[in-house]
């Protein structure tokens, strides 16, 4: 007899009872696959695993049916060689690292100087997320709620961007609609009314509030710290999306969400890349297709190695689950191929469920 582990059981049992109660309730998203008209790719700064399992279920409810009904991980890691927000979601938007010939180069954590753009700092173009998108014909849009995000409608404007590489020409203008926003609560409400007017087939959502409080007052994963209180607000966020697809006949069955985090954060701070707290993240995906509650290294043991607390390179063989696959898992969802440049997920081979 092991009292430790018999005394866990109830907890045990009674997670499991929220979990079929919370499942029931929101229905069996994600059972069946069918085409997926929209993706919702949802960067949640600064968001760290562990602050969600320290909450009960119940509390946030949100969260729970993501993880229900979607497959994922809590052990996804950010860029090997920063855990700062700036690099880490070029990464997100174009699949490739930061350092190397193969990476984007954007180091800098700043709002870039006027007309600085991502060709102009690696010295050559660096295509993303928004171009295959765009140059394939669908709408795209962008909802941020930091300043220094100017970084991606300069790159990608058109001026600076490609030419489009699909006909029928679309323009050069990869993103269609760019929306910055502090106060994340207006913003996922304006998404939700641009949605439902004129939907957008990829839409790339970034939430700052974990890392303005975990800067604040710490990264505090204890319930009832501002930073738990702060994720009961981002899971409030998630509920307006969940709401916006149910409610939304052309979103409703044909949406997929996709959430990841920037990088973790411990004390006040996140740039020791080395630090676990700080490159260990999420990496959620919900809708059509997905195996709900499933573990996503379990449905890919030859193409993904959990690693455990350690922090493999980018050239360890096989890889962990990394932030960086986001844009290329998007694009898998919506019928389309990998960014062209891209190297983090570019085999699109990342299963969310039985292929």
């Amino acid at each position: 007899m092991h009292p430790t582990a018999s005394a866990a059981l109830p907890s045990l049992r009674l997670r499991s009872v929220v979990g079929v109660f919370l499942a029931l309730l929101f229905g069996a998203a994600g059972l069946s696959a069918q085409d997926v008209r929209c993706v919702i790719h949802v960067s949640v700064d600064g968001l760290r695993p562990d602050s969600i399992t320290a909450l009960p279920p119940t509390s946030l409810p949100n969260f729970q049916r993501l993880r229900l009904q979607g497959a994922g991980t809590d052990n996804a890691r950010c860029d090997f060689d920063y855990s700062i927000t700036l690099p880490n979601h070029t990464t997100q938007l174009t699949g490739r690292p930061i350092v190397g010939p193969a990476g984007h180069n954007w180091a800098s954590n700043i709002d870039p100087a006027l007309g600085h753009t991502l060709a102009t700092n690696k010295g050559s173009y660096v295509a993303g997320v928004f171009d295959v998108a765009h140059d394939h014909g669908l709408r795209t849009a962008a909802y941020v709620s930091k300043t220094k995000f100017a970084l991606f409608p300069t790159s990608w404007d058109h001026v600076n961007a490609a030419p489009d590489a699909v006909a029928p020409d679309n323009g050069r203008n990869k993103i269609d609609l760019y929306r910055y926003e502090g106060n994340t609560a207006t913003l996922v409400a304006q998404l939700a009314a641009d949605q439902r007017a004129q939907p957008a087939a990829y839409v790339f959502l970034h939430l700052t509030d974990l890392d303005s409080v975990g800067h604040a007052h710490g990264w505090d994963t204890t319930p009832g710290s501002a930073y738990s209180n702060a994720l009961l607000a981002i899971d409030n966020r998630l509920g307006v999306l969940f709401r916006l697809v149910d409610d939304t006949p052309a979103l409703a069955g044909q949406t997929a969400i996709v959430l990841t985090a920037d990088h973790g954060g411990f004390g006040t701070n996140h740039g020791d890349a080395a630090l676990a707290l700080d490159y260990t993240v999420p990496f959620y995906v919900w809708g059509p297709g997905a195996t709900g509650g499933a573990d996503l290294y379990a449905l890919n043991p030859t193409t993904r190695l959990n690693p455990g607390t350690n922090r493999p390179g980018h050239d360890a063989a096989p890889q962990p689950i990394r932030n960086g696959e986001a844009a290329n898992v998007s694009l898998k969802l919506l019928g389309l191929g990998p960014i062209p440049g891209s190297t983090i997920g570019a085999a699109q081979d990342l299963a969310i469920g039985p292929e």
